[in-house]
């Protein structure tokens, strides 16, 4: 469909786009190129100077008066204020039904701004579209108010007009609960994404290997897995780099992250990352958390498509039902971990020392992954979900 006759967009929800993390970044390069005036941006997070957003796109903070409120001790006890707020929704998004006049809304299931993007799409009669990043339902919980909430989102699921799955796990999953089938976006690469060359011999001078992780600190038991992942390279005589956010708090209880061998970075944009990655280190970690098995096996980790796109090998470690340590193992990827059994963790570890496993790992994990993962997949998902309901409105427009 030429650019011209593509529907124009409202998207609302709590997920910031912009290039900072997991579901952000997603929406960012699925977003970046569509047309700067038929994309209109209301979003519960404010917008941050160290983070990239999509340039030449109107972006709007809606926050209600409660959300200082969020993070006290009396949070608890307002859950269901924080609802009411968005059921009400907010005078700036319905202003701005009326000025923009979008053809369809887009929201994410994530914290409570989806029930506002719902209630309004039903009052405007706007065909509603639907991103799944993390399961709503087993990684939130509005007490008292949970059970009207999943009510509503099940509602909401069968009412969209087209929902974009993270994982083919999460879409069975939601398509045995309400028995209407949804579409498949895996976190992808960026239009100008480089595929860098594979990384395989060991960085001269060291005299062990640099391993990197690039994921969350602060989900479950991810730190404590990672001091014991940083305990072993240590033993290895290796490096760990760590890009990702931290404090002093929560280091001051792994006395493993905070040896001579382990260094944090700052915040990088995920270009310059991944040209880090594949010209300093060896070995990418991945970890899904045996705490939160549930959700995340409906989750699927964004960083293996940077990691892949530095033409690393991956080592994953967590559950075997997660969605990406399923994805790996039902590709017959050996570099994989399933048990809490540190032993295998270590043995693992030491596998990876040998250079032409290295390099088996990662031609193995970049052939699978570079199709799967490509910009040109989800685009083309994407593009042809909302513009086949545009086409038929337009046909239609009593409908």
């Amino acid at each position: 469909m030429p650019e011209k006759d593509l529907p124009k967009i409202l998207y609302i929800s709590d997920v910031p786009v912009e290039l900072s993390s997991a579901g952000a970044t997603l929406l960012y390069r699925l977003l970046e190129h569509y047309p700067k005036d038929k994309l209109v941006i209301m979003q519960g997070v404010g917008v941050s100077k160290d983070q990239p957003r999509i340039a030449g796109v109107q972006y709007h903070v809606i926050k209600s008066p409660l959300e200082r409120l969020r993070y006290t001790r009396f949070a608890k006890y307002l859950k269901g204020l924080f609802l009411a707020a968005e059921v009400i929704g907010s005078s700036k998004t319905k202003k701005m039904v009326r000025i923009y006049k979008p053809d369809l809304i887009l929201t994410v299931s994530i914290r409570l701004m989806w029930v506002h993007a719902y209630r309004l799409s039903k009052q405007h009669r706007l065909p509603l579209y639907l991103i799944l990043h993390d399961d709503w339902l087993t990684s939130e919980n509005h007490g008292l108010w949970q059970r009207y909430l999943v009510r509503a989102f099940g509602n909401m699921y069968k009412y969209a007009s087209e929902r974009f799955c993270i994982s083919p796990t999460m879409e069975k999953y939601y398509h045995s609960l309400y028995r209407v089938h949804g579409k498949v976006i895996y976190p992808s690469r960026a239009k100008g994404d480089k595929v860098l060359p594979l990384v395989t011999d060991r960085k001269p001078g060291m005299e062990g290997l640099k391993f990197c992780y690039a994921g969350s600190l602060f989900t479950g038991d991810f730190a404590p897995m990672l001091d014991t992942v940083a305990k072993y390279i240590g033993k290895l005589k290796g490096e760990l780099h760590v890009f990702s956010y931290w404090n002093k708090e929560l280091l001051s209880k792994y006395p493993n992250l905070n040896a001579d061998h382990v260094t944090f970075h700052p915040f990088m944009h995920a270009t310059d990352l991944m040209r880090k990655m594949n010209e300093e280190m060896d070995v990418a970690i991945l970890l899904n958390s045996f705490l939160y098995e549930l959700p995340f096996r409906y989750n699927f980790s964004s960083k293996l498509v940077d990691y892949i796109s530095a033409g690393l090998p991956v080592f994953f470690w967590g559950p075997a039902t997660s969605g990406s340590i399923l994805w790996a193992l039902e590709h017959g990827y050996e570099a994989v971990v399933t048990s809490q059994d540190h032993n295998l963790v270590e043995s693992m570890l030491g596998n990876l020392q040998l250079t032409e496993k290295r390099f088996a790992y990662a031609k193995k994990i970049r052939d699978l992954g570079i199709p799967e993962f490509s910009y040109e997949q989800n685009h083309e998902t994407f593009i042809n979900a909302i513009s086949d309901r545009h086409c038929e409105k337009r046909s239609n427009p009593a409908d």
